[in-house]
């Protein structure tokens, strides 16, 4: 059995309080005056933010289940505007044809909740954790991304997301007190600091910003939603794809990630690799603020998680090496 999927990387911050009924109550009412709330209770998982699942009842007798994300300070000091920010985006995708949720209600304002706080549809299914089939759960998964990034919506549309390059390289100009040695940080943030930014050599689209099988829900075998798109940006696909390349690598191996990369690719052959190093560099520095130390996994899954992000680093490295060689 493969380690749990679990929320290893979210933001380890305090939660806020769990609404009361009450408050529940009057947030369903803002949302659609004809609901009442029937019962709650909490999801597991988040750790940045307080997640509870709601049933609610129209007047009519039907009954809908519906999520709760109130966010923490990590989000909001993110962005102070997270709640409205995934509402929109939520709106777009979800207008677009994507399998997200549907956003109900966004508020900032601290009228309900102390807090910002976005209500949306729950999504039935779960996170696959042992697929039977690796070579289609991959498939599914490169499907699903090749089609956020088609999905065709503008920058015009979502010029309330960050770009991804410049959001990187604030994040690059930030030096950590203590490195994370377990994963080569120093080694990977000087290669990045010596190349940043990558050349804009793809048509920049909606980016997911944290696409791994935690965030993506499964029944009956298919894809049946992606969910948390709390880390949106807009730039490069290469950026989502390293992302999900590196998890893939950790969860599966690196024959599942290649297979994944390719199936993305034969979807996508306007897609230009030659950035690809950068971008999997990108992913690999990321995972350096996720402490993997701390998730109390055995030491041998440990071990394979650490050789499998060196084995990662090493690859992009040499290629982008090569690159430099051949201009």
């Amino acid at each position: 059995m493969r380690a749990a999927i679990t929320h290893w990387h979210d933001r380890a911050v305090t939660q806020p309080r769990p609404a009361t009924a009450q408050q529940l109550s009057e947030l369903l009412r803002a949302a659609r005056p004809t609901w009442r709330l029937v019962r709650a209770w909490p999801l597991p998982g988040a750790t940045s933010s307080q997640v509870s699942a709601i049933e609610a009842e129209s007047t009519d007798g039907q009954r809908t289940t519906l999520v709760l994300r109130q966010y923490g300070p990590a989000n909001v000091k993110s962005d102070p505007h997270a709640a409205e920010t995934e509402y929109r985006l939520l709106q777009l995708l979800s207008a677009a044809g994507q399998p997200v949720p549907r956003p109900y209600l966004a508020d900032e304002s601290g009228a309900i909740l102390p807090g910002p706080f976005l209500l949306q549809e729950l999504i039935e299914g779960a996170p696959v954790e042992d697929p039977a089939d690796l070579t289609d759960f991959t498939g599914q998964l490169a499907t699903a991304l090749a089609g956020v990034h088609d999905c065709g919506l503008a920058r015009a549309e979502v010029g309330f997301l960050a770009d991804v390059r410049d959001h990187f390289a604030r994040k690059l100009g930030t030096r950590p007190a203590n490195p994370d040695s377990y994963l080569s940080e120093t080694k990977v943030r000087a290669a990045l600091e010596a190349a940043w930014p990558p050349a804009p050599v793809n048509q920049p689209v909606v980016l997911h910003g944290d696409f791994w099988p935690g965030n993506v829900l499964w029944r009956d075998g298919r894809l049946a939603g992606i969910i948390d798109w709390e880390d949106a940006l807009f730039g490069d696909p290469l950026a989502d794809l390293a992302i999900t390349r590196l998890e893939i690598s950790w969860f599966f191996g690196t024959a599942a990630s290649q297979s994944l990369t390719d199936r993305y690719l034969m979807l996508r052959p306007e897609v230009d690799t030659a950035t690809l190093p950068l971008w999997d560099l990108r992913a690999a520095l990321r995972a350096c603020g996720f402490n993997m130390q701390t998730w109390g996994l055995p030491p041998a899954r440990l071990a394979s998680m650490r050789s499998a992000h060196r084995v990662f680093i090493e690859s992009a490295l040499g290629r982008l090496a090569g690159n430099a060689g051949a201009a």
